[in-house]
Order: C-alpha cells, then sequence, then structure tokens
C-alpha cells in the first residue's frame, strides 16, 4: 500500500519546519490532523520518521532519508506548476526566480550584475531573499541558494562551485597613513585587527605564516561580511576578506592587500538548487556559470597579489 499524498504534505512540512504546531499553522489544519497524518504515515511505512524532542521533533534516520526525498520532490513539483500560472485574463505571468543568497554575495556580487540577467530573460522576475550562514538546506519554496562551504557538498547535493571564498588581509589608505605599514606578517600584530563573527581566521592565518600568537582577542567583532567590509573601507583596521567582494575597492585603492598569504583556503561560495530543475532556474544556472568565467581563471584562486609601497 502506497502512502497518501496528505500524509507525505504533511511529514515534508514537520521536517522542514521541526514542529507539529507550526506545520499545522502552515498547513491550515489542526496539529491533531497533522498528528494523524504523521501516525497514517508510519504504519504505512513500518517505521519510525519522528522523535520527541523538548516541544519540537526530530528526525529519525529513516525519518530523514525520507525527507530529503520528499523535500526535492515538493520542489519540483512546484516548479512544474508555476510555469503553467496566468493571470486572470489569461496572460502567462513572469516566471518567478526565488532565490536565496549570502548578503556580502548579493550586495557586492550579484546585485551589480543582475541588469545583465534582466536583459537575457526578460520573462523571469528574480526574488532576492537573505541566506543565514547556518543555512544548508535547499527549501522547497526557494529555486537556489547561494552560501559558503568550507567542506565538499555531498554528492547527492546539485549545485556548483562558484569561487574561492579564501580571505585575505587588508586595510584602506586612510589606516595606513596613521599606522606604520607593515612589512612581515609579524608586524600585524602590532596593528587594530577586526574580525567577522569569529577571531579563529586570523589565528589561522598567523599559524599559516608560521606564527602562533597566544591571543587573539582584541579588536571589533562583527556580525557579518558586510559589516565588516565597510569597517575597513572606514579606516577601522586590518580585516581578512575574500578579494573576490570586494574586487571593486581593490581596484580603485580604496582598500590595500598586505600579504598574499590567505586564511580560509579550504571555503568557497557555491550554486545550489534542485534536482531537474525547471527550464527558467537553469538559464539562471547558466547565466551565473558565464558571470563567474568571464571573470577568469586567475581571479577564482582567491588570491591577489599584494601591493607594497616602497
Amino acid at each position: 500500500m502506497r502512502p497518501s499524498l496528505s500524509s507525505l504534505n504533511a511529514f515534508e512540512v514537520v521536517s522542514r519546519l521541526g514542529s507539529i504546531t507550526a506545520a499545522a499553522d502552515e498547513l491550515n489544519i489542526t496539529q491533531s490532523a497533522v498528528s494523524h497524518q504523521i501516525r497514517r504515515l508510519e504504519a504505512t511505512l513500518e517505521v519510525s520518521l519522528l522523535e520527541r524532542a523538548g516541544r519540537g521533533v526530530v528526525l529519525s534516520h529513516a525519518g530523514r532519508r525520507l525527507a530529503d526525498g520528499l523535500q526535492a520532490g515538493f520542489a519540483r513539483i512546484e516548479q512544474s506548476v508555476a510555469e503553467f500560472e496566468v493571470d486572470p485574463q489569461g496572460v502567462h505571468q513572469r516566471r518567478q526566480l526565488r532565490v536565496s543568497c549570502l548578503p556580502s554575495v548579493a550586495v557586492r556580487w550579484l546585485i551589480p550584475r543582475l541588469n545583465s540577467f534582466r536583459e537575457q530573460c526578460p520573462d523571469i522576475a528574480v526574488s532576492l531573499q537573505y541566506a543565514g550562514i547556518s543555512a544548508r538546506g535547499l527549501l522547497p519554496e526557494v529555486d537556489v541558494m547561494i552560501t559558503w562551504q568550507d567542506e565538499l557538498p555531498a554528492r547527492t547535493v546539485q549545485g556548483f562551485r562558484l569561487f574561492s571564498g579564501a580571505t585575505q588581509p587588508v586595510a584602506s589608505p586612510l589606516y595606513l597613513e596613521h599606522h606604520r605599514r607593515p612589512t612581515q606578517p609579524a608586524d600585524l600584530l602590532k596593528l587594530e585587527l577586526i574580525h567577522d563573527q569569529s577571531r579563529q581566521p586570523w589565528h589561522d592565518w598567523f599559524n599559516n605564516c608560521g606564527l602562533y600568537p597566544s591571543q587573539l582577542d582584541k579588536g571589533d567583532l562583527y556580525q557579518d561580511f558586510s559589516l565588516l567590509s565597510a569597517a575597513v573601507v572606514a579606516g577601522q583596521g586590518v580585516a581578512l576578506c575574500p578579494p573576490r567582494l570586494i574586487r571593486k575597492e581593490l581596484e580603485d585603492g580604496t582598500l590595500e592587500c598586505l600579504f598574499e598569504m590567505v586564511a580560509n583556503r579550504q571555503r568557497a561560495y557555491w550554486l545550489f538548487h534542485h534536482p531537474q530543475p525547471a527550464r527558467h532556474v537553469q538559464q539562471f544556472c547558466d547565466w551565473m556559470r558565464a558571470q563567474v568565467a568571464a571573470e577568469g581563471e586567475a581571479a577564482d584562486s582567491g588570491v591577489i597579489v599584494s601591493r607594497r609601497q616602497p
């Protein structure tokens, strides 16, 4: 006996939200109805899918396997239906492309290039939303997610690498005017080091240079790269930044790279999408590949040559 579509749908929502209560709100049914659908599904499959965890629920091993398949499946159904949406006059609407993207990549890389995509695909409307750095799964209501990872994605994940996320130390001429310009990595320990979320990257950078400072607990800590980049441009100190996201500032001299040694060497930015993407999603993916390729392989190495003044 095959499980009903309604029970599969209820389980997919519960697995995504981690709560029967939240699932009931999204499905506009009662909590008891959601629970009934889950019990019915477990009885049909003869397996336990959920386990209680405080006020919420967590997936069993079998539940996680099923949830991964269902999220991709329901996303594909939604994409297929969206291609046939029409307005009340019977005219096909512009296809909606839902992109979830890190704020740093959205503001500094993607948005400045979107006019090119609009010109190439005028029948596609882009809906852009922020993705948190902890976001790893691609939700059904999102077509594309752009984020970074320090490890290779699982083989089952659909997507491709965009560019390196390796970081290098940079500072503004404004800051360097009032501080002695560093000539060797150890000189940075005498300057104001500012941090993006964690102080660990600076530890890693010094370690890569053969230096092992006991602690780096000084310097301002910023919640995300957008805030960090604004601080370093304003002359607040020296920061580790991915060159790809500050290319404009490096080219116009607003920021200078101080050394070629990198941190976050294993980091890369990725684009993820659902299996068998709809045509308009594939068009966006193809456009993204072309944008990255146009910047050349050298840029994708994630390393720039420092500009040291004599």
